[in-house]
């Protein structure tokens, strides 16, 4: 059984570890109590051991202090029917009570639990009964049960403590375990006791009475009458009327609640131009003092439009009000208030720096206002607690008299609606009682906000002093009230302080699935410790463990807290995870602030999965790049910390693609000296270069860090691939110390390489080195433990991989700033950083990024529109900002921004368009809908929210919790820098880079193609090229150039880089001719098979771009190779300029309009690969694509292979390892199987099969080969595994065999060789034409100059004129689709004339 079982386990660490003597302290202090035990009296307990409950009942009451004002104790017995054996009122002494216990019968009969309950909440737990719960006495009743219970016990036991009852439960034998737990408070550790028999019920009396007596003077505490310290602050130019009303309303107050030195503190004061005091806090004893003096108040009359200053008031009243020696009593855990009452505007700033001390101070600040127009007290003013007008008295008596200031849960709170937090608190002997209740208080107020349930947020609660004791496991509340009820009582023991060997236990005993841990579900693991002194043992050590255990820690410190230890206690970065207050009153101010920044980085964490997924597809992205790894390998490193960085690493290198032609990875190790580990050439895959990681071994030695920079040039330029291509290099340096040697010089010879360095130190390292060693703060990081090098990882590879996911991204980007008076002026300019360093991260010019920047605060100011495309201008003007000063209505400011987004005000709405809102503060106008509306028209909404923005807000703004953050200090912008710049440049972008395709460009070169025009196609192709991602395993290129004749220039096959493809591009020849494209595409088909490189079979996209400017010479035979290809799987785009034929085109790609695009000139040909690469990407997305040449929910693949070739195809499935594995023809009898197995590969003759699990989108292939094709290998085959009722499991293509044809010829291909007299022959024939051709034109034109009659002006092709890159849609004719089909062409015919119209098809 679970709970307390008897001595054998929580008894005797209960009694070793207090002892008598903690009993008797304990017990000692209950002064007073209201204890109700309920006996079970069932027939199953016989009567001897009812006899044995008797004994055990009078030794529980020996032990406490009995008296009518002290402990009183009730008894009830119950069976099928609740028997009263005694109330509380009924033996007020032990004498007679402890004969009464002796004597109460034996009642027998059945056990009806729940009905026994209800009736000690209607008979014992009220007044009449002697119940003192009105007196805040504490009441506990005692369950005894043997067994289970004939009625239900979940809803009386429910309704007994929300009575505000305490209940324990004791199980004896057989007693049903999740009944009891029904029953007892939670957590059942503390409140549920089971023992094996009555006979060892005396064995736990010291354990109950101990925890009884501990639990009574906890409620005591809790429920003890909280009093609190109110101060007015009162215009002193009101109205006479409303002046009379305020004192008036202070008297009501006095009479009506109890008032005095030791309750309720009373201060008033007014302020006009100067603040005049009427009396302080601590300046009256009794409530007729207080009447007494408010009679006597009169105000202080202003003269007509005498200037009053709040601003000034509120300085002056948390300077000397606020205070111990004016009477504050903060520093005892008593609530204070702030009443500001307004008559009109003040006259000086009220948005200061006094502000947010107030907030912080956790002081409660009531807003009245007299004029409702009044605009300063939203800022001021509790949300809760502002009215117009004077509020009744019962109203401040409900404010003043509540045990906690009214909050609501932010909306960022109910979003981070899942995570598992453990709090470790600290209860060391030098907190004492009345700041322990303050951490009570502290948690309460946190735990509040919290979205607490089994589903959502689980809270566990570990205390620690010189050992620790878990409270509440994760597994023990799923009711939010109850949890904040035991949370009042929590206890307190006092002692030394190990915050290390708590550490240790939350790892090992708290953050564990046996005790409610949803780690590996992938629930937010969070610890937040809250300690206020040094630790007595090693924290180090013990919270990097705790962090490496996948645990993101907070570190509160109060006191005389150590920030060393918080620090390493802490997750990175610190500014986000530590918090640090001077006093334990301040922790009521840190409690919203610590909420916010747990909900909102749990909010964080979640979305980080996605954003790093994104980090990811982005730095797949980099094309080439050169990353050294320079590693601390001294003897100071321990070998947790030297394994860290080797996760480091290989975390590191998966995000890139890792090849000799892409990303590059080499790693030196260095202590007295360098080590070569691996150089960049030596690994050129992710699997051989993690284990090489792996197997990276630690030496040890001295820190000659500078030597180890010096060692590293020469390496780079030894990995240089060719002289005349620098490809991006990055060092990535890691030290845990101080160097011994200067590193100064050849840090900055490095960098003078062009070599970006990162440098990043851990534990002891000095940051001023490695700002040295890197060049750049922001490539500088410093942590306390090499664990925290996980959280550094995105930082750097965001920063790396940022140009490559960001260019090309035009848009409309407008920064919407609070510019209110809350904002200090270093904040100021802190947040004008923010915007330059974003800004200049983005691509800024007519055609890419616009920037637009609006100012905001009680009215709005447009710095300037999105009419800047100067990078430097844009600079230049945020620097001239100036601070607007006033309130905060960003609702307003989001409406008058959003016409700017549209096209009449410089706004491109078919681009993207993002809008970036910083503010400091809650808004004081309705922000949701304003912000709904500019949303609907397509702008993306990021909010960020410092300090004190109210989240809720926030969340409204940007409509989803990825665009919103929540920072604590405009500091930690810095921190966001990069993130949003990848954000900004590219969220949810639809498809980012070709992955993997077979592209051929198919280049017209024909006579009307000048060497001009021809440079533009290769710009045009290399433009494309770079939206690609080219490997031999992902994107491949080929180029055929044709005129009369078609010429392959590179297939498919021949290089494997980006680099390659683009030189050969540049190397292009134009060989001039006429346009047969028809011939040319009936070519093409031939490049896309295996020997060339076409990896259809493998499930690779075909695409086929053809690039044309003139109407086709060959325009009767374009539809038979258009359809061929198409038949093949291949996917034609089809790109004219100037004089090509738009339907021409679209016979080429198939009548598909979306692959169709058409410019009037070859200047618009070189920005068209924005338009051609988007859609190629969306086509070529892994998902269209299903494991064929085919789209999805085609028809089978077909395959057309030559006699003598191989093919190979690929059939994708989930992972089927073990499986039956079958390559069978036609029906797939037994008869058609050609081979099958249950391993990974098998052969039967020139059939083979081969399997591969995982290898692409999770996905495996069953590879499928026959060799030496015949024309009796065409039909229809089937690949499939054998696993019954597995949808999915087959799946069908089709070979067709074709005869081997010729290969294409030069067109046309003359019959025979020419003899000489042939030759002169053709030469003569050549000369007459050309004769009579010239006198033709001659008298034609001599003719036409004769007629008198003017001609209509001749007529043209039309063309539609387009100058952007946009795709031409254009029906075919009926006369067109009436036509004969083209005649294939041969050497008798006559080349078709170049002036056709452009319908001729």
């Amino acid at each position: 059984m679970e709970g307390r079982r008897g001595l054998p386990l929580s008894l005797i660490m209960a009694a070793c570890f207090y002892g008598n003597a903690a009993q008797m302290t304990e017990c000692a202090r209950v002064t007073v109590a209201d204890i109700v035990f309920l006996v079970d009296g069932s027939s199953s307990i016989g009567i001897n051991n009812f006899s044995l409950a008797r004994d055990f009942l009078k030794s529980v009451v020996t032990g406490l202090d009995i008296g009518p004002d002290k402990v009183r104790i009730g008894l009830a017995q119950y069976s099928d029917e609740p028997h009263q054996e005694f109330l509380l009122k009924d033996h007020m002494e032990k004498s007679s009570l402890l004969p009464a216990l002796d004597e109460f019968p034996y009642r027998t009969g059945n056990r009806s639990t729940g009905k026994a309950m209800d009736f000690l909440v209607k008979r014992y737990f009220t007044e009449e009964a002697g119940s003192r719960a009105r007196m805040r006495v504490p009441q506990i009743a005692v369950v005894i049960t043997d067994g289970d219970s004939g009625d239900d016990v979940v809803a009386p036991a429910k309704s007994l403590r929300q009575h505000g009852v305490i209940v324990f439960g004791i199980g004896v034998g057989q007693a049903n375990l999740m009944e009891l737990k029904a029953i007892a408070n939670q957590p059942s550790e503390r409140f549920l006791f089971t023992i094996d028999s009555y006979q060892a019920l005396h064995r736990m009396t010291e354990s109950l009475l101990q925890t009884v007596c501990m639990s009574v003077e906890d409620q005591r505490q809790a429920m003890e009458e909280k009093f609190a310290d109110i101060v007015f602050l009162v215009d002193s130019g009101v109205e006479v009327q409303e002046f009379v009303q305020i004192r008036t309303l202070l008297l009501r107050l006095v009479n009506q609640m109890n008032f005095g030195a030791s309750a309720y503190r009373l201060g008033f004061a007014q302020y006009g131009r100067d603040v005049r005091v009427e009396f302080l806090l601590k300046a009256h004893q009794t409530k007729k003092d207080y009447l007494r003096a408010i009679r006597v108040c009169r105000q202080h009359r202003l003269q007509p439009n005498e200037a009053r200053y709040l601003g000034r008031a509120l300085e002056y009243v948390y300077a000397n009000f606020f205070t111990s020696e004016a009477g504050s009593r903060a520093d005892q855990g008593y609530q204070q208030h702030l009443v500001i009452v307004i008559g009109k505007d003040s006259g000086d700033p009220v948005y200061n720096e006094t502000q947010r001390f107030i907030k912080s101070s956790g002081i409660n600040v009531v807003g009245i206002s007299t004029d409702a127009s009044l605009s300063e007290l939203p800022f001021n003013a509790n949300p809760a607690y502002i009215y117009t007008g004077i509020p009744t008295v019962p109203t401040l008596k409900t404010i003043f008299e509540a045990e906690k200031v009214e909050t609501t849960i932010t909306g960022d709170c109910k979003a981070a609606n899942v995570a598992d937090i453990v709090f470790i608190v600290d209860e060391s002997g030098s907190i004492g009682t009345a700041n322990f209740q303050m951490v009570r208080a502290f948690l309460h107020s946190i735990v509040r906000g919290l979205e607490i349930s089994w589903a959502k947020v689980r809270v566990g609660i570990l205390t620690y002093n010189d050992r620790p004791s878990a409270q509440v496991y994760l597994d023990s509340f799923n009711d939010k009230s109850e949890l904040l009820t035991f949370i009042k009582i929590l206890p307190y023991h006092g002692g030394g302080t190990n915050t290390g060997a708590a550490l240790n236990y939350a790892r090992d005993n708290v953050f564990i699935k046996a005790r409610g841990s949803r780690k590996e579900q992938g629930v937010q693991q969070v610890a937040v410790v809250i300690t206020d002194g040094e630790s007595q043992d090693d924290v180090n050590t013990a919270a990097a463990n705790l962090r490496r255990a996948g645990v993101t820690v907070y570190a509160v410190g109060v006191k005389e807290a150590s920030k060393d230890q918080l620090d390493q206690m802490a997750s990175y970065p610190h500014n986000k995870h530590v918090f640090i207050v001077d006093k334990f009153e301040r922790l009521k101010g840190l409690a919203l602030s610590l909420q916010k920044s747990l909900c909102h980085n749990i909010i964080r964490q979640a979305i980080s999965v996605s954003r790093r997924s994104r980090i990811n597809e982005g730095c797949f992205q980099t094309e080439e790049a050169d990353i050294f790894f320079l590693i601390d390998n001294s003897g100071s490193i321990y070998p947790a910390d030297f394994l860290d960085m080797k996760k480091f690493i290989i975390e590191f290198i998966h995000t890139f693609h890792i090849s000799p032609e892409h990303v590059r990875i080499g790693v030196v190790k260095y202590a007295d000296s360098p080590q070569l580990e691996f150089d960049l050439a030596r690994y050129s895959d992710t699997k051989s270069l993690e284990k090489a990681i792996e197997d990276i071994k630690q030496i040890g030695g001295g820190t000659e860090i500078g030597r180890a920079l010096e060692y590293m040039g020469p390496l780079f330029d030894r990995a240089m691939v060719t002289p005349d291509h620098k490809v991006p290099e990055y060092l990535v340096f890691i030290t845990d110390g101080k160097s011994s040697d200067q590193v100064k010089v050849p840090a900055e010879k490095l960098r003078a390489q062009g070599i970006i360095v990162y440098a990043i130190g851990v534990k002891s390292a000095d940051r001023d080195e490695l700002e040295e060693i890197s060049g750049n703060p922001k490539r500088t990081f410093l942590v306390n433990n090499f664990d925290a090098l996980r959280s550094i990882k995105d930082e750097i590879i965001t920063d790396i991989c940022f140009q490559d996911v960001c260019k090309d991204i035009p848009g409309d980007l407008l920064f919407l700033v609070d510019s209110s008076g809350s904002i200090m002026p270093e904040d100021y300019q802190t947040m004008k950083d923010f915007m330059k360093s974003v800004i200049s991260r983005s691509m800024i010019g007519r055609d890419e990024v616009h920037v637009g920047v609006m100012q905001f605060s009680s009215f709005q100011h447009l710095e300037f529109p999105f009419n800047r495309y100067s990078k430097d201008e844009i600079l230049s003007a945020i620097d001239d900002m100036r601070q607007i000063g006033g309130g905060t209505t960003t609702g307003a400011a989001i409406t008058a921004l959003s016409p700017y987004f549209d096209p009449d005000q410089g706004g491109r709405p078919d681009m993207r368009q993002r809008l970036v809102v910083i503010t400091d503060g809650e808004s004081q106008d309705e922000v949701k809908a304003p912000a709904a509306a500019l949303r609907a028209k397509g702008v993306v909404v990021f909010a960020i929210g410092v300090m004190e923005a109210n989240t809720t807000q926030l969340l409204e703004i940007s409509g989803s919790p990825e665009r919103m953050y929540a920072e604590r200090d405009f500091d930690t912008l810095k921190d966001l820098e990069s993130h949003l710049a990848l954000e900004l440049c590219d969220p949810e972008r639809e498809c980012k880079k070709t992955q993997k395709a077979d592209i051929i460009f198919l280049v017209d070169s024909s006579t009307s193609i000048t060497l001009e025009k021809f440079r533009s196609m290769q710009n045009f192709m290399k433009s494309v090229v770079n939206e690609t991602t080219v490997a031999k395993e992902l994107t491949r290129f080929g180029v055929i150039l044709y005129s009369t004749n078609p010429q392959s220039i590179f297939t498919l096959k021949q290089y494997d880089s980006k680099r390659q493809v683009l030189k050969a591009i540049d190397a292009l020849k134009l060989p001039f001719g006429d346009t047969y494209t028809g011939w040319a595409l009936a070519c093409t088909l031939d490049y896309f098979n295996q020997d060339n490189g076409g990896r259809a079979a493998l499930r690779v996209p075909q695409i086929l771009m053809v690039i044309t400017n003139g109407d086709v010479t060959d325009r009767n035979s374009l539809v038979a190779p258009s359809v061929a290809l198409r038949d093949n799987g291949i996917t034609v785009f089809s790109i004219g300029v100037e004089g090509a034929s738009k339907t021409q085109l679209e016979v080429m790609a198939g009548g598909d309009k979306s692959k169709v695009f058409y410019v009037d000139n070859f200047k618009a040909l070189e920005n068209l690969y924005k338009n051609v690469t988007h859609v190629l990407c969306n086509s070529t997305k892994p998902d269209l694509w299903d494991g064929n040449i085919r789209l999805i929910d085609a028809e089978i693949p077909i395959f057309t292979e030559k006699v003598g070739g191989n093919i190979t195809h690929a059939c994708a499935f989930f992972s089927l390892s073990g499986s039956r594995k079958i390559f069978c023809k036609e029906e797939c009898e037994e008869k058609d199987i050609l081979v099958e197995t249950t391993g990974d590969r098998a052969q039967s003759g020139r059939y083979d099969i081969r399997y591969e699990g995982e290898v692409y989108e999770s996905s495996s292939f069953l590879y499928v080969s026959i060799t030496n094709l015949t024309k009796s290998d065409s039909g229809r085959y089937r690949c499939s595994v054998g696993r019954e009722l597995s949808p999915g499991s087959d799946q069908d293509f089709e070979i067709r065999v074709e005869d081997t044809p010729t290969t294409c010829q030069p067109f046309p291909a003359p019959s025979r060789p020419m003899t000489a007299a042939t030759v002169v022959q053709l030469c003569v024939r050549l000369t007459v034409f050309v004769i009579f051709m010239v006198s033709s034109a001659a008298v034609l034109i001599f003719c036409r100059r004769r007629v008198s009659k003017a001609e209509d002006p001749p007529v043209e092709a039309e063309y539609l004129n387009v100058t952007e890159a946009n795709p031409v849609h254009e029906e075919l004719g009926e006369d067109r689709r009436s036509r004969s089909p083209p005649e294939e062409i041969s050497a008798g015919h006559n080349l078709p004339s170049s002036q056709f119209a452009e319908d001729s098809v």
